[in-house]
Order: C-alpha cells, then sequence, then structure tokens
C-alpha cells in the first residue's frame, strides 16, 4: 500500500470537517449560489493565512491561494475575525525571521572555502550586524544609539523689548 492511499482517507476527512467549519460561518439566508462563493473565500482565506508564515509576504501568500492581492485587501476591510487571523499569521512570520537572525547572528552560517578552484573546506561565518540589532531589540536600555542634544537658551536684547518680560 503507497503512503498516498493511507493519507487519502484521512485528506478526505479533512476536507468533510472544513466544509463543516466553513457552513457553521455562513449567516442564514444565503443562495446556494452566495454560499458556493463565500465558502470558496473562506477556503482561500485559510490557504493565504497557511502560506504566510512560509513565504513571508502577502503577494507570494495570496498568489500561492490562488487570489489576489486586492483581494486580500478586501477582506481585511470586511472580516474583523481575517483581520485577526492575519496578525497572528504575522508574528509568525516575525518570530520565523527572529529565529532566523538569532540562528545567523550567535550560531554562524556555514560557508563554503574554496582555494585554488576546489573547495578546501568550511569556514563558520557569525553575523555582528544581526548581533548587535538583537541586542538592541533586546535591552534598548543598554544597548540603543545615543545622541546627547544640550540646549542653552540665547536671549538677545533688542531694542524696546525687555527680555524679561517673555521669560
Amino acid at each position: 500500500m503507497t503512503w498516498q492511499a493511507v493519507r487519502a482517507p484521512n485528506k478526505a476527512k479533512q476536507s468533510r470537517s472544513r466544509l463543516a467549519e466553513y457552513k457553521r460561518q455562513l449567516p442564514p439566508g444565503l443562495s446556494r449560489a452566495e454560499a458556493r462563493m463565500l465558502m470558496n473565500d473562506l477556503a482561500a482565506q485559510d490557504a493565504y493565512l497557511a502560506a504566510l508564515p512560509k513565504l513571508f509576504t502577502v503577494a507570494a501568500s495570496a498568489r500561492a491561494a490562488g487570489v489576489s492581492y486586492n483581494v486580500v485587501g478586501r477582506w481585511r476591510i470586511e472580516s474583523d475575525s481575517f483581520s485577526e487571523r492575519e496578525r497572528q499569521a504575522r508574528e509568525q512570520c516575525a518570530d520565523a525571521l527572529e529565529s532566523e537572525a538569532v540562528k545567523r547572528a550567535v550560531k554562524g552560517e556555514r560557508k563554503p572555502v574554496f582555494q585554488g578552484g576546489s573547495l578546501a573546506g568550511y569556514v563558520t561565518e557569525k553575523s555582528d550586524p544581526l548581533l548587535a540589532m538583537l541586542l538592541k531589540g533586546a535591552k534598548p536600555d543598554k544597548y540603543r544609539d545615543r545622541s546627547e542634544v544640550t540646549l542653552k537658551p540665547v536671549v538677545k536684547v533688542v531694542a524696546g523689548f525687555d527680555p524679561e518680560d517673555v521669560l
């Protein structure tokens, strides 16, 4: 038996449960065509939100879900629940990016070294700029960029005008 044959019943079962979930979200009184369009929208939203943490951009995720960038904008306007789910997906994106930055800054990346046209070995390169940026984010009071500005009041005397009246 192939793995596809084993997965097929589970996939069909998941599709039925997802379809039932979509039907529960439909408002009452819709025609069949309206219900089908709304269920297609809900399925496309799920596909978009699943793709976002993997592809990191709205355009790529929308393309993977088979919708346009403008449709995603419409979903944001029309549905508060979609906006909240998208915010959560964006947080997943940010967490994945932060994890990768920590890995590159602390553990480094293994890069090949060539000598005379052939592979001589590997070297692990860490990223000091990424490390500095992570420190600024983690401990901003200690590692933020500082610039001090000192202002000294300068008062000029103008004929017929007393600076004491102003201050």
